[in-house]
């Protein structure tokens, strides 16, 4: 069991940079999550550790061994791939053992290393057919078992879910997090699935254009965002987001958009600013309360344990160059009540408590250098 750590990791494919200046400590036994949309350096940052991709500039340290001038082979690290690479005309027993075979261990040995793996990833049952003949799930864990059965330093996994059905992989992922827990080793796992990143890493790196983001639990990624864009693709449904402004009122702040007006918590400083909210922090009601914005039900989908509504909110905006007028703001919040339909008319509400604020710029704001009060 070992850690890894990354230092200002840096790769360019000609003109195009595909990571810039990455950096961080992955600790002993410690399932992280690289999470990012496509092209956004995830996965070639799993390369760079695993030595299938060579650094422009940077180093990559597993234990407190540097190892950028090692071989793949040299490293220890078992990777698994999205598409699971096995031998078709192999059985699963010479698919798991196939990297003992070539590093020449007695068969006895391959044997007993096999039969464990077999009995912890529950495919003993297998062993003897072939990939052909396995479900996806089946077919996940023989590739788990191939990388298990090595004894490596570290675990690499690179979206070793995303081609299971949607119920397969909500039990993988509690599979994987079980197994994780047995073998007390570090794994490195991308995905651009937020629910597989919140399901299974002790901290997440968020990934955009190459830059590392936010490097932190899963918790903190999800109340305290450095930026809007991290804000927006951490989270399910996704942040609303209001631009206005901060107004001072009556010897406090309020955030003034259009119709809605919050009181500010904790940033004191008049200006424009975005606020973000999330959809259940947004409460919809068929009467109209003290402090409530009116709205039209636009759309409802429902989810099973809740439904996502769409409101819309204020009249439509002004004429654009097509003579149209631009669409009245619309938010979403999440409701248990399941009451709603298209076309209702209700009030909605804020908790001002749990509201993030962003600069044009799009970073968060801590705080702010003006009091909370005016005066």
């Amino acid at each position: 069991m070992t850690g890894i750590r990354l230092e200002h990791l840096t790769k360019r494919f000609k003109n195009q940079v595909a990571v810039e200046d990455v950096s961080a400590d992955i600790r002993n036994g410690e399932f992280v999550v690289i999470l990012g949309a496509s092209g956004s350096g995830k996965t070639t940052i799993l390369r760079m550790i695993a030595g299938l991709e060579v650094q422009t500039s940077g180093h990559v340290y597993i234990g407190d061994m540097l190892v950028d001038d090692y071989e793949p082979r040299d490293r220890n690290i078992a990777m698994v791939f999205q598409t699971y690479a096995l031998y078709p005309h192999l059985s699963v027993r010479k698919n798991i053992g196939f990297g003992l075979k070539v590093r020449h261990v007695e068969r006895s040995e391959i044997d007993r290393r096999v039969t464990a793996v077999a009995e912890l990833l529950g495919i003993s049952e297998t062993l003897d057919r072939r990939p052909s003949e396995l479900s996806g799930g089946q077919r996940q864990r023989v590739a788990l078992g191939r990388a298990i059965v090595r004894d490596p330093e570290a675990f690499l996994l690179d979206e070793p879910l995303s081609n299971l059905d949607a119920k397969i992989r909500s039990s993988a992922r509690i599979e994987l997090k079980r197994l994780h827990s047995q073998l007390g080793q570090t794994f490195v796992f991308v995905t651009h699935d937020q629910t597989e990143a919140m399901t299974l890493g002790d901290r997440l790196a968020v990934m955009n254009h190459g830059r590392l983001l936010q490097y932190d639990t899963p918790e903190r990624v999800l109340s305290h965002p450095t930026n809007r864009f991290v804000a927006s693709f951490v989270g399910s449904p996704e942040m609303d987001f209001l631009e206005g402004s901060v107004e001072p009122t009556g010897g406090s702040y309020t955030f003034i958009s259009g119709p809605i007006q919050i009181p500010v918590r904790g940033v004191g400083r008049p200006g424009p600013v975005t606020i973000g909210l999330r959809p259940w922090d947004i409460t919809v009601h068929q009467a109209a309360g003290a402090g409530s914005v009116p709205a039209r039900v636009a759309g409802v989908e429902r989810l099973g344990s809740s439904d996502q509504v769409f409101l819309e909110v204020g009249p439509p905006g002004a004429p654009g160059p097509g003579g149209l007028p631009a669409p009245p703001l619309t938010l979403r919040a999440l409701v248990r009540s399941y009451d709603f339909e298209v076309g209702n008319m209700v009030s909605i509400g804020f908790d001002a408590d749990r509201a993030l604020y962003f600069t044009a710029d799009g970073n968060r704001i801590e705080s702010m250098s003006a009091p909370t009060r005016v005066g």
